[in-house]
This record gives structure tokens, sequence and C-alpha cells, in this order.
């Protein structure tokens, strides 16, 4: 969409009359429906008569667009300048505007800077990464850009700033964004004037900004060929028995959605290890490829980064829009995608937003915003009081859009060694079902933490080994990435708790120091995992019980539970119950070659011991 658009000579004349501001603010009302802040139309006020005199000397039926905006996000460009160069070849200019007049680094934060923004100190984003972003975005999912090979150069221009000697916007750590996205200073308006007038010679009369603008959204072959070369080569992504059944099933009606615009919802059940995830990012690829445009959808981050950045290993802006949050759809208009693909759905929530204040109902904003919804499930990977994601939730609000379902079921087992029986024996000790389980896995009882944490580091050969807990103790905020910062203490054992980096747990080299919560692995496998069974799961009177007394104070799982308790006691306590118990069983079940355990209840350690003889039987 296009807030405000004009040919060069119009938005001289509204510069030179002053009227520049009101006339796209009037333009804003009409196409948003709403008004904006003060601040922003003091923005435009401000900020717009500084190119007077850059754009001076372009033709007059330049195209000149204000505010932008940029496909599948809501975010928008400052200025958009239209034209050919020399060769007659056609040319898109960004440039992102600053009032800015100083700023400095933000520590440990990639492309964050420090300035006043409407009189308050704020974190925001480097202006030359910010414009970067959105050049890549026109370049990786507009048709027209891809089609005519449209020239577009993401540029900065700071009017109210001076640079000093080692200034902090020039970083080496900014570096590789400032090399791709020139930044102008207020010393340096000529040098801006003189790069736009070498890259446009002749005007195109809004052409080019009206034919993107009402271009197709769709990913772009080169970054089509990457993600589908990547899924090729990885073994990890390879389709087995059932799984290729249902790709096939996914793949056909997603055409049919396409071709005759019909919404349908599929569902996709199976349990820890069954290959949903797998499945969810081999489907992404086949439907990039047939030119529909959609994402892979996970409310947890951590599965996200992991398979972005296995996919496109020098992640590139362009893939973090195929791979979204399930909180980000709640303005999205209906049908505006192809396809979206609902991995861990059992994680979606009501609300959105960081404080949960946000949208109306995932479950419903994503079956709005796509013609082919794909919800892949696992009900007993509910783990927290905010988890609203079963099926009943699904069916209920495809019936309100009158949507034909589909439900299918993965069964195959890929994980635990393709140990369909040891994932009987997690449900046999977690969910105290009666009767005996035999099963091949490497499933150990530790006698101790650091033997645990001594065998983990052991089997970490590849990077693929994890420690992981239990919600039962307090991370402190202050410390949050420091690894040196001890918050588990168990008796003479020391480990720092569920870090915040950049990099994800999954991945990040040194993750085999520390120890990780459910929704640092929720979602992801690794070849070993090391399970530290806190004291909210114990054993007494021959039972496997629940204490959510003896969960931290600071986890957010069980927020709220009090006070819900208060309406329905008992409802809320066996939620409470199920949730402590999935959470294990989520954890119990990410190792693809072996699982050890300690548990810090004296009587549940012996429990497990017991069951877990010679013969791998459980009998309870």
């Amino acid at each position: 969409m296009i807030i405000f658009s004009c040919l060069k000579k119009e938005f001289e004349f509204l510069i030179k009359n002053h009227t520049i501001s009101n006339k796209v603010y009037d333009a804003y009302k009409e196409k948003l429906g709403k008004k904006t802040k003060l601040s922003q139309i003091k923005a435009w006020a401000n900020s717009l008569p500084f190119m007077l005199p850059i754009l001076k000397d372009l033709p007059d039926n330049v195209g000149i667009a204000i505010e932008f905006n940029i496909p599948l996000t809501s975010k928008r460009v400052d200025l958009v300048v239209s034209g050919y160069n020399k060769e007659k070849k056609p040319v898109l200019i960004l440039i992102e505007l600053k009032q800015w007049q100083w700023l400095v680094s933000v520590r440990n934060e990639d492309a964050i800077v420090r300035t006043k923004i409407d009189g308050k100190e704020k974190n925001a984003l480097h202006p030359a990464y910010q414009v970067l972003c959105y050049a890549e975005l026109l370049k990786s999912y507009n048709e027209y850009v891809e089609k005519e090979k449209v020239m577009i150069y993401p540029l900065v221009y700071l009017h109210n700033y001076i640079s000093k000697e080692n200034d902090e916007l020039f970083l080496n750590k900014y570096k590789k964004y400032y090399l791709k996205s020139f930044i102008y200073d207020k010393t340096s308006a000529l040098n801006l004037k003189n790069t736009i007038d070498n890259l446009i010679s002749y005007g195109d009369n809004l052409d080019i900004i009206e034919k993107i603008d009402q271009s197709k959204i769709k990913a772009n072959k080169k970054l089509v060929n990457v993600i589908d070369k990547m899924i090729q080569n990885n073994k990890e992504y390879i389709l087995v028995d059932e799984q290729k059944v249902i790709c096939e099933d996914i793949i056909k009606e997603a055409k049919m959605a396409f071709t005759f615009n019909q919404k349908k919802v599929i569902i996709v059940k199976g349990g820890p290890g069954t290959g949903k995830s797998v499945l969810a990012i081999h489907i992404l690829g086949e439907l990039l490829k047939l030119g529909l445009m959609g994402a892979y959808v996970s409310k947890n981050m951590a599965p996200r980064k992991v398979y972005k950045n296995s996919l496109v290993c020098n992640n590139e802006v362009s893939i973090n829009e195929i791979f979204k949050s399930s909180g980000y759809f709640f303005l999205d208009n209906e049908n505006k995608y192809d396809f979206l693909l609902v991995d861990e759905a059992h994680r979606l929530q009501e609300k959105s937003g960081l404080h949960n204040n946000v949208g109306e109902n995932q479950i419903k904003e994503i079956i709005k915003a796509a013609k082919l919804s794909v919800f892949f499930i696992d009900e007993k990977q509910i783990v927290t009081l905010k988890d609203i994601g079963t099926i009943a939730n699904i069916k209920y609000f495809a019936h309100e859009f009158n949507i034909p379902i589909l439900e299918k079921e993965l069964n195959s087992q890929f994980r635990c060694s393709g140990s369909d029986s040891y994932l009987d024996f997690i449900e046999h000790f977690l969910y105290n079902k009666r009767g005996k389980v035999k099963f091949n896995f490497d499933f150990k009882v530790m006698n101790s933490l650091h033997d645990l944490r001594n065998i983990i580091k052991e089997k970490n050969t590849d990077n693929n080994a994890r420690l992981v807990a239990g919600f039962c103790w307090t991370r402190n905020a202050k410390e949050s990435d420091n690894q040196n910062y001890m918050d588990i203490k168990i008796d003479d054992f020391e480990a720092s708790w569920n870090l915040k980096h950049g990099e994800p747990f999954a991945t990040r080299k040194n993750a085999i120091n520390e120890i990780g919560c459910i929704h640092n692995v929720q979602g992801l496998e690794f070849d070993y995992i090391g399970v530290i069974i806190g004291p909210d799961l114990k054993y007494q009177d021959g039972k496997v019980l629940t204490d959510y007394k003896k969960r931290a104070n600071t986890e957010k799982s069980l927020y709220g539970l009090y006070v819900l308790m208060k309406q329905d006691k008992n409802y809320y306590e066996l939620l409470a119950d199920e949730i402590i118990r999935n959470t294990y069983r989520v954890l119990l079940t990410r190792g693809i070659k072996g699982c050890y355990v300690y548990a810090c209840d004296k009587k549940l350690q012996e429990h497990l011991k017991k069951i877990v003889n010679n013969n791998r039987v459980i009998n309870n």
C-alpha cells in the first residue's frame, strides 16, 4: 500500500507551500482509516523539506512515494524515489529519514543503537540495517521487482546528524550494513544529491512504484532455490513412510485452495519424534517452489531460529518472512497467505504481544489469514496455562469460518532410536499407567548430577547433546546472559540456567556448559538429552505425583494459577498437574540416541532405578 504518492514537480510545490505534512496526513487517514500520532506529523513536516534541495535537479516526472508499505510487513519506508537510469533500466531508491542528532551503540546487541525518539531515550534499529531490510524484502518477495530486474538502492539521510571521528554509527559491527546501505549526514547532503542524480536520469510518471505496489507477493526464484537446495542436501528433511503420503496430500490441498480460492484446514496429529517439524519444513519448500506464498509458524522462537539457520547459513533478512511467530497475524486481511504451516500448534495462545494483550485468538487469526492452514499438533505437549492449542479449538474456529477440515496422523517413531515402546514407557511412568513395557533405548538413571553432566559433555562430540531441567529454579534476570552466574544450586552441584543469548541454545557451541528449559528445546531434537527432574515431580504412596508449589515463582507457565484456583480449584489443580507431567514428557523425549536422568526427589530417583532394570521393564 502507498500512503501518498506524486510526481517530483508536485512534491516540490507541496514542500514550498508547507502543506506536505497535511497532504500525507489526509492520505494516511483515508488509506488506513485512522489518525496518527502528532510526532509522526511533525516528522513529515520536519524531515521531508530536507529532500527538496536533494531532488531539485531530477526530471519533473520522477515518482515520489511517502510511507511506502513493504510486502509481508506493516513497516513503511519514509521516502521512495522511482525512475530510470541512463540505460533506461528501472530504479527504486529507498530513503530512510531520521531526525536524530546523536546515537550510541548498544552493547552485545546486533544492529541496535540508542538515541532520543519523541523526547525519550530508546533503543532503535541501526538505520542502515533498517532500510537494507526493506530493500531485501522487496527483492525477495515482489514478482514485478524480480521479473523486471528493478535495481533497488537503500540509503539513509540523517539530516540533523554530524558524524565525528570514530563515530559509533560506523563501528565495525555495523559495517556489513552501512557498506550496502550508504549513510549521509548533515555535512554530506551534496554527496547524497550527487548519488541520486547519478542513479536516476529519466522519470517514470510513478509507473514503477505503482506496479510494485500492485504486484503479486511471492518468494523469488533465488530464495526458493536456496531453500530447496538446503532441504534436499539435508538428510534431516528426508521424508519416509506416512510422512511422504501426508506431504503429497497437503501439497494437493494447497494447489486446490489456490486454484479455486477455497479455504481449508488440515490437522496433523503426531506424538514426540514422529516428524511433525521435518514434515512442515519440507512442505514449506515444496509450496514455495509452486509459487505459493506462506510461512512456517511457531509460538516458540527456538525452533524458528534453528530451522531458519539450518536453511540459510548467512541468515539473510528475507528468510525471516517465511518463519513467523504465531502472534503475527492479528492485523492481516483474510486470505493474505496461500498457506500457513503451524508447528507446535498445541502452544498457540489466545492473545499475542509481549503482555498478552493484543489480538483476539491466534487460532482464529491464522485460519482467517490463510487459504490453507495446517496445524501440526500433540495435545500432550501443552505446557502452560495460556496454551489453547487443542484439536477441539481448531475445529471450533474452522466451523466458525465454515471451512472443511481434514485430519491426518503421524505414527512412526524417528526419535528415541525409533522405539515406540520407549514412548510407552514414558507414558506409563509419568501418567501412572499400569502394565509392563519393554524398550530398546539408551536410558539411564544417573547416580548424581555430576555424573549426569559428565556423560552429557562426553556425548557432545557433534555439539548435539544438551542438559535441561524442569521449571523449579529462579532465574536471575540481571544475570540472564552470564554463564558464570549459577542459578541452579543443588548440594555441591551448580549450573547457569535458562540463559538468554542471540544464538539458540540448541546450536550455540558453549551451551553444553549451561542448562536449558523446555522453551529452548520443544520442537527440536538432540542426539543425547540429560534431564534434571526437579522437585515438582515426586514419588509418594506408590504413584508419581506433581507439586505445583515447587515450581519457581519467576516461571510463567503456571502464572496466575492461584487466582484461577479461586474460580475452580479442582479444575486448575488438575490442569497444573497435567502441565507439569507434559513438561517432563517433552524433555524426556528430545533424545535421538539416548536420555539420561536424575531426579531431585530421592524416592522418585529410587523408583526410576527400580523400574529401569537390565531388561528395560516397567511394572507399576
